[in-house]
């Protein structure tokens, strides 16, 4: 247990199980973990062969998927020190894969798992259950992250198949057949597991751990790539569907009756029918079909079904619990009656066409963007310069949520899932203070690559980096968008503007800038320099914030066909505490140091010279060598405001980008 909190206490994801404390009470140690109110796999998968039932093939990949999302955040986390974990998990198993009757998947036990930063020995026996070992374990061989992606394989086909893969009449014959790994011979005896499923089972479980998938984000993007080819698109809801069609007694105990009827009077969504529980999407073209029984392959037992009573002899308490919303109609199922319900992508009271009707967006501040054409509302929609909780008008219509708009659910879906896959690096929240130290710890600390993400209230912005340097800059702020930048410098007038909204054409930009070069208003150079500039704003801007969320997704890449640039955060950073930050407030922040001796840092990532200090602030620099602290620098400088505002602003930024230190304090105040 001290193995297993010390190990998971710093992961913080979705697909993982929470650990909350974890202490001893008179000589006995104790975890306080999440409560995810399912069944793990196990469970699930002796209940739906019980009942004669199957798990559709899109369920159970689905289902894989989550898992590695978890795996791939465990392996790739660090500790409070940036240090890599590289926790590998050594013990995943159906019993470690939880199952909500929401539709969440999360990954417990971590209690055999093994990270880069371990003190203990991983010899001295088998670690993990013999039926989802990988061949190098039963071999006690090299064990790595791959290892777990082998019994990830293995739980998948026992998925589809609710047959065991592996397991023997005794624990020499399991060990045999996973060194042998012999899954062809398995497979041909389940013809109804599809051609791409079965492609990813091979990779996943072959014998050689090189020719398995990389990574668990490989494993993912193969188990994508097998949904979108087959036109599926599933979520929690159908893993709920799947959770309450199993276990709907127990489902069902704590959902209040009037939440159901308040549903379904009131649940419609745009262009949809009622909101109630899905059932589980039935596996097209297989029918379950009796097989003899096989040596080599055995039924999991059937699980005990029945909940377990609270510690304290009390009834469950009733929760309230949400209906999952039903998925958009296919367009088979559009009705063409038009007594019936409106078709997918209509709004209330309107049959005009979304594609051919033009979009107003309110913000959280009331302020107005738009009129837009239906593709500069999805591209907006799309790169997230709109979220789904602000409010749109069609045609000039009632107000509604941008999420309601049924035309762009597939949308939204997909930049869900997009932001599902990532798996942060580290977080926090947002303090003007302290983003410059964040800046530069990506930029030269670590010179990472991937994205750094900020949300505030209904502002989001995203900065993506390649080896420390900002490529390309989202934002959803309606300030900052090219349109509104062009017209604010006078080069662009509202006719203008509101014509290049109106196009088709979801590259405003590039309308926009075409037009100015077309009437000669702008010379190709002019245009790019502008750009340059409007980046480099959306950058600045970030400094001004303060409360919000912040997260790093390593490895993210900026969205296809964006126009990338290539700026150096760290020149800016200067600029950004002499125009943005109010000399009070840093004076504030250094208040209880003023005294402190400035001492300069050997070997810092941010010199002095890279900041592109202009002369009066360099003259302050200069000067600590002979003046090293903050109370003798005020009385050497001359005697006005602006330099003693230059004086506390050089020092909180060069304390702050680790190019000096208070004497006794290293990396303290920060």
């Amino acid at each position: 247990k001290t193995d297993e909190a010390r190990i998971t206490s710093p992961l913080q994801h979705a697909n993982i199980v929470s650990i909350y404390e974890f202490d001893q009470v008179d000589g006995q140690y104790y975890l306080a973990m999440e409560h995810v109110h399912g069944r793990d796999l196990q469970r699930v998968m002796a209940r739906a062969n019980k009942l004669g039932r199957t798990i559709p093939d899109d369920l159970a990949l689905y289902v894989t998927g989550e898992v590695c999302k978890a795996l791939w955040y465990a392996y790739n986390a660090r500790d409070n020190h940036g240090n890599p974990l590289r926790i590998i998990h050594r013990d995943v198993s159906p019993s470690n894969i939880l199952i909500s009757f929401d539709g969440e998947v999360k990954v417990t036990d971590f209690g055999v798992a093994k990270a880069a930063n371990s003190t203990r020995e991983a010899s001295g026996g088998l670690k993990g259950k013999l039926g989802y070992m990988a061949p190098e374990q039963v071999k006690g061989g090299e064990v790595d992250h791959r290892s777990d992606l082998f019994a990830l394989g293995i739980i998948l086909f026992e998925s589809l198949t609710l047959k065991r893969l592996f397991m023997g009449r005794t624990d020499l014959q399991t060990l045999i057949n996973v060194r042998d790994a012999d899954v062809e011979k398995r497979l041909a005896r389940h013809p109804e597991i599809a051609a791409p499923v079965a492609e990813i089972l091979r990779k996943a479980l072959a014998r050689v751990p090189d020719k398995r998938f990389r990574n668990a984000t490989e494993l993912l993007n193969a188990i994508q790539d097998c949904l979108f080819q087959r036109n599926r698109r599933v979520g929690p809801e159908h893993v709920a569907g799947l959770m309450h069609d199993l276990f709907a007694e127990e489902a069902e105990q704590e959902i209040l009756p009037l939440e159901i009827e308040e549903v379904t009077e009131v649940g419609r969504s745009l262009g949809g029918s009622p909101a109630t529980a899905l059932p589980a999407p039935p596996r097209t073209g297989q029918t379950p079909t009796p097989k003899a029984p096989d040596p080599s392959e055995s039924t999991p037992p059937p699980a005990d079904q029945t909940p377990p009573a609270p510690a304290d002899g009390r009834p469950p308490a009733p929760t309230p619990r949400r209906q999952a919303a039903p998925a958009p109609p296919t367009d088979e199922s559009i009705p063409l009656d038009e007594s019936a319900e409106p078709p997918q992508g209509t709004t209330r009271a309107t049959r005009i066409s979304p594609m051919e009707s033009s979009f107003a967006i309110r913000d959280a501040t009331g302020k107005v963007f738009g009129p837009v054409s239906f593709a500069n509302f999805l591209s907006l929609v799309k790169s997230r310069a709109i979220s789904e909780d602000e409010m749109c008008s069609m045609n000039g219509g009632e107000w509604i949520r941008v999420g309601e708009v049924a035309a762009i659910r597939a949308e939204i879906s997909e930049t869900r899932a997009e932001d599902a896959r990532r798996s942060v690096l580290f977080e926090g929240a947002v303090e003007r203070r302290l983003l410059i130290r964040v800046v530069c710890d990506v930029t030269r600390e670590k010179r990472l690559t991937g994205l750094l993400q900020f949300r505030q209230g209904s502002r989001h912005k995203q900065v993506y980096f390649r080896d420390g340097r900002v490529r390309f800059i989202r934002s959803n702020l309606r300030d900052e968008l090219i349109g509104e930048f062009l017209r604010r410098k006078g080069l662009v007038s509202e006719d203008q503007l509101a014509s290049a909204l109106a196009s088709p054409d979801d590259s405003q930009a590039k309308r926009i800038g075409d037009s100015l070069l077309a009437k000669g208003v702008l010379k190709p150079h002019e245009l790019a320099d502008l750009l340059q500039e409007q980046f480099r704003r959306r950058f600045l801007d970030l400094f001004q914030w303060d409360g919000g969320w912040y997260g790093f997704f390593e490895g993210a890449s900026p969205p296809r066909g964006c126009v990338s640039s290539d700026l150096d955060a760290i020149s800016t950073l200067a600029e950004a505490v002499r125009t943005l930050y109010p000399p009070d407030l840093c004076r504030a922040w250094l208040s209880d140091y003023l005294t402190r001796r400035l001492v300069l840092v050997e070997a810092a990532k941010v010199p002095v010279s890279d900041l592109m200090l202009v002369p009066k602030e360099l003259r302050v620099v200069n000067l600590i060598d002979q003046h090293p602290s903050v109370t003798h620098l005020l009385r050497t400088v001359p005697q006005t405001q602006e330099w003693q505002a230059i004086v506390y602003r050089m020092v909180f930024l060069l304390i702050q980008c680790g190019t000096y230190q208070f004497r006794g304090l290293a990396g303290a105040y920060r």
